[in-house]
C-alpha cells in the first residue's frame, strides 16, 4: 500500500510528532519476524487447475475479473487478457500504462490508465468499445453494473459513465483529508444506490440515477494528533446483504450499517488494509497483523480468530464453498474452515506475493500474483 500525499506533507506530520519520532526512524529497533508456516492436517484439497502469466502488476491496483466462462486480467504495462480454460482468447493493449482494473460486466471489460482515461473493451473480441478521458488517475477498481460504469478518481470524485458509450452521466465530489492510502478499493451498487468508501473513514450512498448523496456514515472516526495517526481510509469493498452494508477501514473499525438509513448497527475496533468478506451469518476480516477474524454478522461478536499467519501480509478473505481463502506474501493460498478457522488446505500459487484480492470463478479461486501469474484453483 502507498500513501497518496506529497513527501513534504509526510515529513511535516513527522515533525509534529517531535524529535523522538524522527529519532525512531534511525534506531536499531528489532523487527518482529513473520510467522513460519506450521504443518497442517488437511481436511480438504486445494488443486491447481491452470496457470497463465500476464505480466507484472507492480504498484498498479489490478485484480482479476470473472465474466461467464472467462477470467480477465491485466498488467501494469497496458495489456488486457481474456483467459478461458487456461488459454489466451485475446490480448488488447492500451496506449498508456494501466493503474486500475479490471472491471467486467454487461459485455465489456474496463481499465483505467495513467493519464486518466477509462478504456472499455468488448469482452468477446477485445476490440476497443470506447474511451472516456477523465481528470485524474483511478483510485479504485472500475464497477460495471447494469447501465453504468462507475469509477473513483483520486480520493474524492466518483463518476458514472454510460456503459454503451462512456459518456458522463453524473459525478459526485467530496473533500478529503490531506493523507490517504493507495490500497485496493471497490464500489458497489444495490437498489437505487452506489456505495463508495473514502478517506477519513466515511462511506457514501449515492443515488445511482442522479448522483446526489442519499446518506453518509462513519465506518470509523480518525484518531490521533498527527496526520499519519489520523490516516483512516475505508478499504476493500462495501459488502451488501439482507438490508445491511458492512465495510472495514485502516487504523479504524469494521462497521455494519442499516443499508437504507445509514445507521450503524455495530462496530468493532479492528484495523484492516485489505478489506472484508461476508456470508449469510459472518463477516470475515484480515487485520493489520495478519490475523483472520470471523465476526457474527448481526452483532459483531467474535466467532473465531486465526492468528498463525502473523505478519505474513495476509490478503482479503474470500468466501468460497464452505471455506475462507486468504493469500500471503510468499504466494501461498490458505483455506480456512469457515466454522472454526482451522486450516483445511494450502497451495502455493506463485513464488511472488499475492497482493490483489482473490476472486471466485466457476466455483473455484483465481489469484493474481505481483509477478503477473494468474492461478485458478478448486477445492476438492
Amino acid at each position: 500500500m502507498r500513501i497518496r500525499a506529497p513527501l513534504s506533507v509526510i515529513l511535516a506530520a513527522m515533525l509534529i510528532g517531535g524529535c523522538s519520532t524522527i529519532g525512531s526512524m534511525f534506531s536499531k529497533t528489532k523487527v518482529e519476524p513473520m510467522a513460519e508456516l506450521k504443518p497442517i492436517t488437511a481436511t480438504a484439497r486445494l488443486e491447481q487447475v491452470w496457470k497463465y502469466r500476464v505480466g507484472g502488476v507492480e504498484n498498479a491496483l489490478i485484480e482479476p475479473a470473472s465474466l461467464g466462462d472467462a477470467v480477465f486480467a491485466a498488467n501494469a504495462g497496458g495489456e488486457v487478457y481474456r483467459i478461458a480454460a487456461g488459454r489466451q482468447v485475446w490480448r488488447a493493449k492500451t496506449k498508456e500504462d494501466i493503474v486500475a482494473g479490471v472491471g467486467a460486466g454487461n459485455g465489456i471489460v474496463v481499465v483505467g490508465t495513467r493519464r486518466g482515461a477509462v478504456v472499455a473493451f468488448d469482452a468477446d473480441t477485445g476490440a476497443t468499445k470506447w474511451t472516456s478521458e477523465l481528470s485524474g488517475d483511478l483510485a479504485a477498481i472500475p464497477l460495471v453494473d447494469g447501465d453504468l460504469v462507475v469509477v473513483r478518481i483520486g480520493d474524492s470524485n466518483v463518476v458514472a459513465l454510460d456503459v454503451t458509450n462512456g459518456r458522463r452521466r453524473w459525478s459526485y465530489n467530496r473533500t478529503t483529508p490531506p493523507l490517504s492510502l493507495r490500497a485496493y478499493s471497490e464500489l458497489r451498487r444495490a437498489d437505487a444506490y452506489v456505495f463508495a468508501g473514502f478517506s477519513g473513514g466515511r462511506i457514501s450512498a449515492i443515488n445511482s440515477v442522479s448522483g446526489q448523496l442519499a446518506w453518509e456514515g462513519a465506518v470509523t472516526q480518525p484518531r490521533g494528533t498527527t496526520e499519519l495517526e489520523r490516516l483512516s481510509d475505508v478499504v476493500g469493498a462495501p459488502l451488501l446483504g439482507a438490508g445491511s452494508l458492512c465495510a472495514g477501514s485502516y487504523q479504524g473499525r469494521v462497521t455494519c450499517f442499516d443499508m437504507t438509513r445509514g445507521v450503524a448497527v455495530w462496530g468493532r475496533d479492528i484495523s484492516t488494509s485489505v478489506g472484508i468478506a461476508m456470508d449469510s451469518d459472518k463477516v470475515f476480516v484480515t487485520d493489520e497483523r495478519g490475523a483472520v477474524h470471523a465476526l457474527d454478522r448481526g452483532t459483531g461478536a467474535t466467532v473465531w480468530k486465526q492468528d498463525d499467519l502473523k505478519l505474513r501480509k495476509v490478503g482479503r478473505p474470500l468466501d468460497i464453498d464452505g471455506y475462507v481463502a486468504v493469500s500471503d506474501v510468499e504466494g501461498w493460498v490458505h483455506l480456512l474452515n469457515k466454522s472454526d478457522g482451522h486450516f483445511a488446505a494450502r497451495l502455493r500459487a506463485d513464488n511472488s506475493p499475492i497482493d490483489a484480492p482473490m476472486i471466485e470463478h466457476d466455483g473455484g479461486i483465481v489469484a493474481l500474483s505481483r509477478d503477473g501469474v494468474v492461478t485458478f484453483m478448486k477445492v476438492r
